[in-house]
C-alpha cells in the first residue's frame, strides 16, 4: 500500500482525490494547523460522504488530543483509522469499545517500537514506521538516516520481521526530501527488499515511483507455477524444482 498524504484543510488537494492512483491518507494530525483542525474534520467528512474511492485511510490526532472525538465523528464510515503516538495496547481499549473499524498504528515512540509484539489485536492490521519521530524519541540525529548507516538498516529489518511475525502489514517511512527522487526510489527499493508492503509519499511524483517499485513483477510466471503445481504437484521448470514452499511463495505473489 503506497499512499499520498493530503491534509484535511487543503480543499484544493481534497478535490483531486478521485484522480489519484493509490491510497489517500486523509490527514488531521501533523501538517494541519491547530486552528484548522475542526474545518479539516468537516472537510474530510464531506469528502467521505461524496466519494466512491475505496483506497482511503484517515489519520487522526493523538487520542488525548481530540482523537477519540474524531473517531466518534468518523464512525459512520468504514475506512481504516490511523492512530499516532500509541505506546501500549491498553491505551486503545476505549478505541476498541467505540469502533469496529480497521485500525492502523503509527510506530513513532520508542515504547511502541521496542514493544511491537505487544500491539497485536484483531482490529490492528497495519503499522507505519514514523522514522523521524522515532529518532527524536531516541535522541538520534536525522542525518543518521542514510544508506551507509547500518543502524537504519537494522531498524528497517527488525520492524519488517516483527510485522511479518504478527501478520501485520509494514509500511515504510515518508521521505521528506521530495525533490530527491533518485534517493526516494533507492529507499523504496531497500524497503521492498526488506519485506515492506509500501511507503508514504508527499507528492504525486513520489507516489508514481513507489507504485512502480512495489508493483509485483513476473505475475504471469507466478501464475504458471501456481496453476501447474495445483494440477500436478511437484515439478521442474527452468532448472527450478517446484515443491510446496516454492509453490506457496509464488502463490503469495499473486495475492
Amino acid at each position: 500500500m503506497n499512499y499520498i498524504m493530503i491534509s484535511g484543510h487543503n480543499e484544493k488537494h481534497l478535490s483531486k482525490i478521485n484522480k489519484i492512483n493509490g491510497y489517500i491518507m486523509l490527514n488531521l494530525e501533523d501538517g494541519v494547523p491547530k486552528e484548522k483542525k475542526q474545518i479539516a474534520l468537516e472537510n474530510i467528512i464531506n469528502v467521505l460522504k461524496n466519494t466512491n474511492k475505496k483506497e482511503i485511510v484517515i489519520r487522526i490526532n493523538a487520542l488525548e488530543e481530540n482523537g477519540l472525538d474524531e473517531i466518534l465523528e468518523l464512525n459512520q464510515f468504514d475506512f481504516p483509522i490511523r492512530i499516532p503516538k500509541i505506546n501500549s495496547l491498553k491505551e486503545l481499549d476505549r478505541v476498541f469499545d467505540i469502533t469496529k473499524n480497521e485500525i492502523h498504528l503509527s510506530i513513532e515512540t520508542k515504547e511502541s517500537f521496542f514493544n511491537l509484539k505487544s500491539l497485536k489485536h484483531p482490529q490492528i492490521t497495519t503499522f507505519y514506521l514514523g522514522i523521524l519521530d522515532l529518532f527524536d524519541e531516541l535522541k538520534l540525529n536525522h542525518n543518521l538516516i542514510n544508506f551507509d548507516n547500518q543502524m537504519i538498516h537494522k531498524i528497517l529489518i527488525d520492524f519488517s520481521l516483527t510485522c511479518k511475525y504478527l501478520d501485520i502489514s509494514p509500511i515504510g517511512f515518508v521521505y521528506q526530501q521530495y525533490k530527491d527522487l533518485d534517493g526516494f526510489k533507492k529507499w523504496c527499493e531497500i524497503q521492498k527488499n526488506y519485506g515492506f508492503e509500501g511507503v508514504g509519499t508527499i507528492t504525486p511524483a513520489q507516489l508514481e515511483i513507489a507504485n512502480k517499485v512495489f508493483t509485483p513483477k513476473n505475475n504471469e510466471y507466478a501464475k504458471i507455477i501456481v496453476e501447474r503445481f495445483e494440477k500436478e504437484g511437484p515439478f521442474t521448470i527452468d532448472g527450478l524444482y517446484v515443491d510446496e514452499p516454492i509453490y506457496k511463495n509464488y502463490k503469495l505473489q499473486l495475492t
